[in-house]
């Protein structure tokens, strides 16, 4: 082989940058040992894959762009690799990149992350996160190993753990006409204003509820913030739907009430999905198995409507 590991790495960096200085700057090295390994590549290949424009950086061919690829992809073995290599020894050790639903992310990750940190502290965690699309997209390309997200946006072609079921609750505000009832049909919502999540395939889950029961809500402002939501919410603007449920939504100094909603409707399976190549990546088996434990033992039960 006519080039190393460090050179398909400062090659991967340019690319991404679409910058020589760029790259250097985040391999911590200088501009000439990034010239030096794309050019090493360049000649390897016996092709022009970067074309040089002043002032503005580099661009990558077409071919660059099918090298960078096989280069990207022949990475995340090596990382897996080596990741592997250093857990034989012991404990798993390496890093896991971690995607996970933006909205459940700071109710689900903190006590998975816990339990990973106390159980083994020689696996760092990258967190990615970004809404259900961005979440099969991601597992798809392999920019993260495996993904915290619900199991009717993930691929056939991936694996998927559950860990827990999340059925739809309402928030209502704490001075509604419906705040005196422990629990709620949808159709006791048609009347009421709603106030709508709005992040890509969720909200179109939202309104099917409705759809589902022949009702369309009237939705009077969305947002893509859990925290916005709940803030209009408390501020009389309209009921919400959520499958989350936290603790402080229990606390009705928030000025909202949660309450089950107790129609049949497809409940969401919460869990954790990863691409079949990584089913003997230590570092992956480990964290799964860690949250699937976790879940085990109830440490989700909170987040569940029904839960005490």
């Amino acid at each position: 082989m006519n080039f190393t590991l460090k050179q398909l790495l400062y090659f991967d960096a340019a690319l991404r940058n679409g910058s020589i200085a760029r790259a250097a700057a985040e391999m911590n090295i200088s501009q000439s040992s990034i010239t030096a390994a794309v050019d090493q590549i360049e000649q390897t290949v016996g092709a022009e894959l970067f074309r040089r424009i002043p002032a503005k950086g580099i661009v990558a061919t077409q071919l660059g762009q099918e090298v960078g690829q096989y280069i990207a992809a022949f990475l995340e073995q090596s990382r897996l690799f080596q990741s592997d290599l250093m857990s034989l020894s012991g404990n798993p050790t390496g890093t896991l990149r971690l995607g996970c639903f933006e909205p459940t992310a700071p109710y689900v990750l903190p006590p998975l992350l816990r339990r990973i940190s106390d159980g083994y502290p020689e696996i760092r965690i990258d967190v990615m996160e970004g809404d259900m699309a961005q979440m099969s997209d991601v597992l798809q390309t392999g920019a993260v190993d495996a993904a915290l997200t619900y199991r009717q946006e993930v691929l056939p072609e991936h694996n998927f753990v559950p860990l827990f079921e999340a059925p739809p609750w309402a928030l209502v505000p704490e001075n509604s006409h419906l705040a005196d009832r422990k629990e709620l049909r949808l159709s006791d919502l048609k009347d009421v204003p709603m106030v709508a999540l709005d992040v890509p395939r969720t909200r179109g889950y939202f309104l099917n509820l409705f759809k589902s029961i022949g009702i369309k809500p009237t939705v009077v402002h969305s947002t893509k913030s859990g925290a916005v939501l709940r803030g209009l919410v408390a501020a009389q603007f309209g009921h919400a739907i959520l499958n989350i449920c936290s603790p402080i939504d229990r606390d009705p100094r928030q000025g909202y009430l949660a309450m089950p909603i107790v129609d049949k409707t497809e409940v969401p399976l919460f869990g954790i999905a990863y691409a079949p190549q990584l089913e003997k990546s230590a570092v992956v088996q480990t964290v799964i198995a860690t949250a699937s434990k976790l879940a085990n033992e109830g440490g989700f039960n909170h987040l569940q409507i029904g839960a005490k």
